[in-house]
């Protein structure tokens, strides 16, 4: 989907063009977009898609805005373009292999319980944020309790939240695979997972499985909602101040995007509050662990590691 895509600026898909061209080229167009597009994932600075662009073709996005960089090729016998950077590009090459910026971040930090209240797929609870106070209520829909009595009871000072549909956080990782080259049997077991019905425990054996491509995905995912939580603060005219955390001072450590925390606005970051000494990798497969039913962990953990045991075994 494209609504919460923001395509990389033209000059910084100059850059990674070059970068990656330099390494090897010529390059098959498919394959080229491919990388291009797990660069900017893994740096958590969008997701290329030249349709958003204007473009009907990655082809002619090339040809039309990089025509003095690289030179697009359709030979016989070649179900795709080939793409190679021009001999003639000289000093200006240097100048395009220097690193490229940092992704300009902002110390406002979303809290973690207004980020759950968006993330959570739970469709039994209802959610709502205090527009005076910031505060989040949440309560079963089935069930009296205080919290929903606080709620109806001055109902003009609450904004309800709608969680994101569990349809489109799976969009999201078929997106995200798509993008991504990986070998043949790690993608059958990923998109495996991903065929299931969406929940908190299926996004973090999706983490988990991915291993090395962890971070991208995190950085994907929350940048989706990092878009949705901003659109929906712009729409209901709210503060922003009301959703954010009051100190952006303690270390922001990541872990599986399951165990929803602080999002800081414009970054990649993702994670909890802790200290800022990381916590070993096995403490925090326990906590996740913790957070998971007997159900979940027969049904979705287990064939993940046995699958994960299997192709380790093979390389």
């Amino acid at each position: 989907m494209n609504e919460n895509r923001a395509s990389p600026s033209h000059s910084a898909v100059s850059q990674v063009l070059t970068q990656l061209l330099s390494i090897h080229s010529p390059e098959l167009g498919a394959r080229l977009k491919q990388r291009l597009n797990a660069a900017f994932v893994a740096s958590g600075r969008g997701y290329f898609d030249e349709k958003s662009l204007g473009f009907a073709k990655f082809s002619h996005y090339l040809s039309r805005m990089h025509g003095d960089l690289v030179k697009v090729a359709h030979e016989d016998g070649i179900g795709d373009i080939l793409v190679s950077l021009r001999p003639d590009l000289g000093s200006r090459l240097n100048v395009l292999l220097s690193p490229p910026p940092s992704k300009n971040t902002r110390s406002e930090v979303i809290r973690n319980d207004v980020w759950q209240a968006f993330a959570n797929p739970d469709s039994e609870r209802k959610r709502f944020l205090n527009k005076k106070t910031g505060k989040i209520v949440h309560f079963i829909a089935s069930k009296q309790s205080p919290e929903r009595l606080e709620v109806e009871s001055a109902k003009e000072n609450f904004l309800e939240i709608l969680p994101i549909a569990t349809e489109r956080q799976l969009e999201w990782m078929t997106e995200f695979l798509a993008g991504m080259s990986l070998p043949a049997d790690e993608k059958e077991v990923l998109e495996g997972l991903i065929a299931k019905p969406y929940s908190s425990a299926v996004n973090v054996t999706f983490t988990r499985a991915l291993g090395a491509n962890s971070r991208a995905w995190r950085n994907f995912r929350t940048e989706h909602i990092t878009n949705i939580i901003r659109r929906w603060v712009a729409e209901k005219e709210v503060t922003l101040d009301v959703i954010l955390a009051q100190s952006t001072d303690t270390a922001v450590v990541p872990v599986d995007s399951s165990t929803e925390g602080h999002c800081k606005l414009g970054s990649s970051t993702y994670g909890t509050t802790a200290p800022s000494e990381e916590i070993p990798p096995r403490q925090q497969v326990a906590k996740l662990l913790e957070l998971l039913s007997d159900d979940d962990i027969i049904r979705l953990v287990i064939p993940t590691l046995l699958s994960t045991i299997l192709i380790k075994s093979r390389m």
